[in-house]
């Protein structure tokens, strides 16, 4: 028998392998029935089979090559939790207005499936900025500061808030179209599983494989992510949970890829940030004069 380690060292970076790399050879060889035997540093094959062996273990070690990832943007989190303060700000100063003052804006800018089935396209957009209750507001504003400075790490704060826009108003209209007319819901949590979306495509598009293999690697994460905090209590909105996860998910997998906003991706980021603030300042204009009488 012939040893092969001295044709591997040529071939390949590791010059002197160690004792696991040369069990996993061993393995490798095996699994492809070449009769191999290491002894001593050295890794035994039949003459015949020498150059064949030597071919598939370089095809492992192509196969497994270490992926470089490009190091994540600076921490940027701040600007995140500026734009929750802020939010957070808001809502409590226009709660301090009075029981009357606060109800007009939620009738205003609820999500009501009639009314956006009707027309009233805005309602998609404002409800995203309305809750419940307290619990329910700084819930949301909790997973918004963990969902969104994870993201902004990797695709940029001005993308990850536009994306949330995006998804969360898309999500909200397509659970208007699914569920009955006198279906309301209001709630940032739309946008909030429309990040978890996001985030499921960008792991699904990071992995190596086929497109099939992608999306249902995307899809198993994004419902598992469901199951766990999307669906456990009473009074959850599950449709819209689920269809603003639907619509992140081609958001994630065509910005999963980046690994870091630079260059022209800096710019569709600050483009996508700043469409998501005219949307929602211009939904809610939309919103206030409609419900002024005569509007």
């Amino acid at each position: 028998m012939i040893d092969i380690l001295p044709t591997l060292a040529l071939a390949t970076p590791k010059h002197s392998p160690d004792k696991a790399t040369i069990r996993a050879w061993t393995l490798v060889l095996t699994s492809r029935r070449f009769l191999n035997r290491s002894d001593h540093g050295r890794l035994l094959v039949a003459p015949a089979l020498a150059a064949l062996a030597v071919q598939e273990i370089l095809a492992y070690e192509q196969e497994n090559l270490p992926r470089s990832r490009p190091a994540p943007l600076p921490d940027n989190s701040w600007v995140s939790l500026l734009v929750i303060a802020v939010f957070l700000g808001l809502t409590m100063w226009l709660d301090a207005q009075g029981l009357g003052r606060r109800i007009s804006w939620h009738l205003a800018g609820r999500a009501d499936a009639g009314l956006i089935l009707g027309g009233e396209w805005w309602r998609c957009v404002t409800a995203l900025f309305l809750h419940a209750d307290a619990g329910h507001l700084l819930a949301n504003a909790g997973a918004l500061a963990v969902l969104a400075s994870l993201l902004a790490r990797r695709i940029g704060s001005g993308l990850t808030w536009g994306l949330f826009v995006f998804s969360g108003t898309l999500g909200n209209a397509v659970n208007a179209w699914a569920q009955a007319p006198d279906h309301l819901s209001v709630g940032a949590s739309t946008g909030v599983f429309g990040l978890i979306g996001v985030l499921a495509g960008g792991a699904g598009r990071a992995e190596r494989g086929s497109r099939g293999q992608v999306l249902l690697l995307a899809l198993g994460f994004g419902f598992s992510l469901l199951a766990m905090l999307g669906a456990g209590e009473e009074h959850v909105d599950l449709g819209a949970h689920f269809f603003g996860m639907c619509c992140g998910l081609p958001f994630g997998l065509m910005v999963g890829g980046w690994h870091g906003a630079t260059g022209w991706k800096t710019r569709i980021g600050a483009l996508a940030g700043a469409a998501g603030l005219v949307l929602v300042i211009w939904a809610w204009i939309v919103a206030l004069e409609s419900d002024m009488p005569g509007g």
